[in-house]
């Protein structure tokens, strides 16, 4: 069977970059990596259109018919060269791109109505409906004309959040580890399909977890607490806070955090300069951030910045005491957060991953393994305290570890989700994309050039 040549975009909740994936995707089933990353790029969203985009999200401008029409096609148009670029001299040889476009959640105007589908909140949003601001996340970036601009199908306005989205092309660019990890007969044992035998966690702004099964089959998915969310904006807000550093001679870093010119915790070096704050009492920042209606929430649930956006976060700063109010303290207690939220997820709602040492199942001598992506895979001193707080014989890694480059995973991901669209392929709840009850089917919207016939490619096995 020929190897497809496509592309993914996507970008993070920050609009700081479009994120494109040059990948070629083979369906055989011998060959146990079927996606290989050819090129990758993050192409930088330009100031003027990030202020647009950040005001569109939090309210400050009112969202015309118009505006959202310009800032789709302004996307768009970055987004086709974004193609371009990250092609290079095979531009003429992609057959598809799939596009997640630029996520934003439209600020709440007005209530909507209960009854309104996901779908129909989205297309009214677009439209400058009002009625429908409540809660729609829409994806900015016209997949039509990009279609017609670059002559190639589009796949986009995938129905789905992104933690469900996701999952489903999870199972596909991580099944070759499922096929190192366990012995052929281990596949074959009647439980095989229904315990956990790979835990992936995306973080992202949120903290994203997908449990596979030994065959591949998605088990959860859901979002387990904020992932560089908080830590992001404290770093980014930390003049703003009244945060400096806890070494008074760093003056280096009282620099950049007065100027502002730090977007996140590089390898976790300002978390790794602090410790954390517990507190005594109710009040303390990690007490509360527990406390959050989110977490009354059971999976399959999805964080957004209305659960740990900026009120969430001048809330958790506000919980530290003077002694302890510096960046290094507060960056780190967040971090433990984050690293807590994903351990509670893999405990509460995931349970025994194949080999963890639990006494539940398992090949003796087999690890448990949990894969990390997306910038946290990048913050040591995250990564650090994740392996201290695993159990016995769970064994954390970076995606990049184990051959899926960690920034490039979720624009690597778009591309497989492109893919499984044109295949026909199932979604993550087991259902024929399209066909589904809600329950993690991927189905999007297909663009081609000119109304030509969309094409159709063979099933990943």
């Amino acid at each position: 069977m020929p190897r497809r040549v496509g592309v993914g975009l996507t970008a993070g909740p920050s609009l700081a970059t479009i994120d494109a994936a040059l990948v070629e995707i083979d369906p055989n089933p011998i060959r146990l990596k079927p996606v290989e990353l050819i090129e990758f790029l993050p192409i930088a969203i330009p100031p003027d259109l990030q202020t647009r985009l950040a005001a569109v999200a939090s309210g400050r401008d009112p969202t015309t018919a118009a505006a959202m029409s310009e800032l789709d096609a302004e996307v768009g148009k970055l987004m086709a060269d974004a193609v371009r670029k990250v092609a290079g001299a095979r531009l003429g040889e992609v057959e598809f791109i799939g596009s997640c476009g630029i996520p934003i959640r439209v600020a709440s105007t007005s209530s909507s109505s209960s009854s309104s589908s996901e779908e129909e909140k989205e297309s009214k949003a677009k439209a400058g409906d009002e009625s429908a601001m409540a809660s729609a996340v829409i994806r900015i970036g016209d997949a039509r004309a990009m279609a017609e601009d670059l002559k190639t199908c589009v796949v986009s306005n995938f129905k789905e959040d992104d933690s469900y989205l996701f999952s489903t092309a999870d199972a596909v660019l991580f099944r070759h580890l499922l096929d190192e990890t366990h012995t052929v007969e281990w596949h074959r044992k009647p439980d095989a399909d229904t315990k956990c035998g790979l835990v992936v966690v995306h973080v992202g702004a949120m903290g994203s977890m997908t449990a596979l099964s030994g065959t591949g089959r998605v088990l959860k998915s859901f979002d387990c607490g904020p992932g560089n969310a908080v830590m992001d904006l404290i770093v980014r807000n930390a003049d703003k806070l009244g945060l400096k550093p806890k070494d008074q001679k760093d003056e280096a870093l009282a620099e950049k955090l007065k100027k502002g010119s730090l977007v996140c915790d590089e390898d976790g070096k300002i978390a790794k300069g602090g410790e954390v704050y517990h507190g005594r009492t109710r009040d303390a920042p990690i007490d509360f951030a527990w406390s959050v209606p989110f977490f009354k929430r059971t999976p399959p649930r999805t964080g957004t910045d209305e659960d740990f956006g900026w009120e969430f976060t001048k809330e958790f700063v506000s919980r530290f005491p003077a002694e302890h109010k510096n960046v290094n303290d507060v960056v780190h207690t967040a971090m433990e957060h984050a690293a807590l939220c994903i351990m509670e997820g893999i405990a509460s709602y995931v349970g025994a991953v194949r080999g963890s040492g639990d006494g539940r199942g398992g090949h003796s001598g087999n690890t448990g393994r949990v894969l990390i992506s997306g910038g946290g895979s990048r913050n040591w001193a995250l990564m650090n305290r994740l392996k201290s707080l695993g159990w016995k014989n769970l064994r954390f890694e970076t995606s990049g570890e184990c051959g899926v480059r960690a920034d490039a995973k979720q624009a690597m991901a778009a591309a497989v989700l492109g893919y499984l669209a044109l295949s026909g392929a199932a979604g993550a709840g087991g259902e024929r994309v399209g066909d589904g009850d809600g329950g993690g089917g991927v189905l999007g919207e297909v663009f081609t050039a000119g109304g030509a016939p969309a094409p159709v490619f063979e099933p990943i096995k």
